[in-house]
């Protein structure tokens, strides 16, 4: 729009009657254009601040009003640091208030940057236009604003100090802030990731002091974030604001889709359940979408999905198109701030961070280097990052970790080869030990039986050789007990004694004692029976020895003594073994 504004439509702009797009080009207009801006100020029945030079006008800053600014007029002129504090002073007059210079606005609102007479404080007077007294919405709209931004106290958000009405128009001063707004703060300095993480965390309390008195905000963008010079950024424009769990109508919506600037401005931010007109499910989760768009575009200077075409189309996108993810517009990329940002731009609401307490938690959790939430949690990604934040403890406790390993195993081996070699010396041992005693029993197996022998011989000094067979018999052995049994005069009463005695050890032998008892008497049939039993027991528990041939012996020469030739039972004996 290249010659100056005509009076009819100076007009309708005055009375909101032009469409969104006729708005959009007559507010460009007026930013550069210091007579149009004179001429639409006398159309509101108020007079214009003295016209400045149009080289000013143009290097100021493209600004609207703190109630709807776009991205076509990006900073909240009530706020902007580069005004001139001698502008000169307009005759309006509120009570209390030295007016400095007229703002650029928007389509609801004019704005003064004044002087608070009382306090020589400066702040920002935001007046309702004339042409919108007789909106009951618009006024409705206008004292809500003030009723909930008066609600809040936090550093992070701009204060409301005073509200009324002067010349029959609704106004209110706010804190003057000297800044620029969020994404030209971003875009004029050289901030680091963690830089720009530590900005938004403060945005996220001041959200959540807010959520905590029941206040959604629901237009929360960059245009709405002023961040001063020192670096803290202060949360504005509650006008479309509304409180937690408050009735909600179709109506509420219409505000946000008829401003200027709405698809590069409110649009690009509202949540999906904004998108599809569904107030009724606008809750806090709602500034959680926001503020997910708006820390994507801190960190990637883009918006998660396209918005620059129709209306419906960008509705439909937010809706229902994937966010792109930052690593595929940035290259490489933090992965938990990757999975921040998808949760807060999650389609359905139970998804995403269920205040904005919660988002302000977990962003500082990644300050702090602790595990976030967003990501499913795993004992690699816990551990990888209880390394990342104590490198040094880690690395120290990593080289003690591989000592106490090495030296574990290396005493385990020494540990095992050690009880190996014990195991082998306990089995050779045992080894030896039977293989000796295996010999010591084959040995008093070969006395007692020669002992035997020469008991039962007719020889005048068979008693003499019986002793020395006996004595190489070490007492503590069942032989050398059953050689002195036999030479006991009162053997044969004693013999069930024996029996009961050794019953366990050698059950065969008391069988084997009768026998020799009675060959002694000559009790032939007696002795073959007796033998015969003690044969028995002697198979039956697999008692190998000379003293099994031996007795298998004297039972074949019984059975050929009384019947003559007769098989001789295995394993065969000796008749006499000397």
């Amino acid at each position: 729009m290249d010659s100056c504004l005509g009076r009819e439509t100076i007009d309708r702009y005055v009375q909101q009657l032009g469409s969104p797009s006729e708005t959009q080009l007559v507010e460009a207009h007026l930013a550069g254009c210091a007579q149009c801006r004179t001429r639409v100020a006398s159309a509101r029945g108020a007079q214009p601040p003295e016209a400045k030079p149009d080289r000013e006008a143009d290097e100021r800053p493209a600004t609207g009003s703190a109630a709807q600014v776009t991205d076509s007029m990006p900073t909240p002129s009530a706020f902007d640091s580069h005004r001139d504090s001698h502008a000169t002073v307009a005759p309006i007059t509120f009570e209390g208030y030295q007016i400095l210079e007229e703002l650029p606005q928007g389509g609801q609102a004019v704005v003064y940057k004044a002087l608070h007479k009382a306090t020589k404080a400066k702040v920002a007077l935001k007046v309702l236009l004339p042409g919108l007294l007789g909106s009951e919405k618009a006024r409705r709209y206008f004292e809500q604003e003030v009723e909930l931004a008066a609600a809040l106290n936090h550093p992070n958000i701009v204060a409301i100090r005073d509200s009324g009405i002067a010349h029959g128009q609704y106004y209110f001063a706010m804190n003057y802030v000297h800044g620029q707004p969020l994404d030209r703060y971003v875009q004029s300095r050289a901030l680091s990731l963690r830089d720009k993480l530590v900005l938004f965390a403060k945005i996220c309390d001041a959200m959540a002091h807010a959520h905590r008195r029941g206040v959604i905000h629901r237009d929360l963008k960059p245009s709405n974030i002023l961040v001063d010079e020192r670096g803290e950024p202060h949360v504005l424009d509650f006008g479309l604001a509304k409180t937690a769990g408050g009735p909600a109508t179709s109506a509420e919506g219409v505000p946000m889709l008829s401003q200027t600037g709405q698809i590069k401005g409110t649009v690009a931010y509202m949540s999906p359940e904004q998108a599809a007109g569904r107030p009724d499910l606008v809750d806090v989760r709602t500034d959680v979408y926001s503020l997910g768009v708006v820390l994507y575009q801190m960190c990637t200077g883009t918006l998660p999905y396209d918005v620059s075409g129709p209306l419906l189309e960008a509705l439909s996108n937010i809706q229902r198109a994937e966010p792109k993810r930052p690593r595929h517009t940035t290259g490489r990329w933090d992965s938990d701030v990757e999975a921040i940002l998808l949760k807060c731009l999650a389609k359905e609401p139970d998804q995403r961070y269920q205040s904005a307490a919660e988002l302000k938690q977990e962003v500082q959790r990644w300050l702090d280097g602790l595990p976030i939430v967003a990501k499913s949690i795993s004992s690699i990604y816990l551990l990888r990052k209880i390394v990342a934040r104590h490198r040094y403890t880690a690395t120290v406790l990593g080289s003690l970790l591989v000592i106490l390993c090495s030296f574990s195993f290396i005493t385990l081996h020494l540990y095992r080869t050690a009880q190996d070699s014990q195991q082998q010396s306990t089995q050779t041992a045992a080894n030896s030990e039977r293989t000796s005693e295996l010999q010591n029993t084959a040995l008093h197996g070969v006395a007692f039986r020669n002992f035997l022998m020469a008991w039962h011989h007719p020889a005048e000094n068979a008693a003499s050789q019986a002793a020395f067979f006996r004595n190489f018999i070490p007492s503590r052995f069942l032989e050398r007990k059953a050689a002195d049994f036999l030479l006991d005069p009162n053997a044969p009463l004693r013999l069930e004694e024996f029996r009961a005695s050794h019953a366990a050890e050698a059950p065969w032998m008391a069988d084997l004692l009768k026998a020799e008892i009675c060959l002694k008497k000559q009790d032939f049939a007696g002795a073959q029976t007796a033998y015969q039993q003690s044969y028995q027991i002697m198979s039956a528990t697999k008692h190998d020895s000379v003293l099994r041939e031996y007795v298998a012996a004297r039972l074949y020469e019984l059975l050929k003594a009384r019947e003559g030739p007769a098989p001789r039972p295995e394993p065969p004996g000796t008749k006499d073994r000397s």
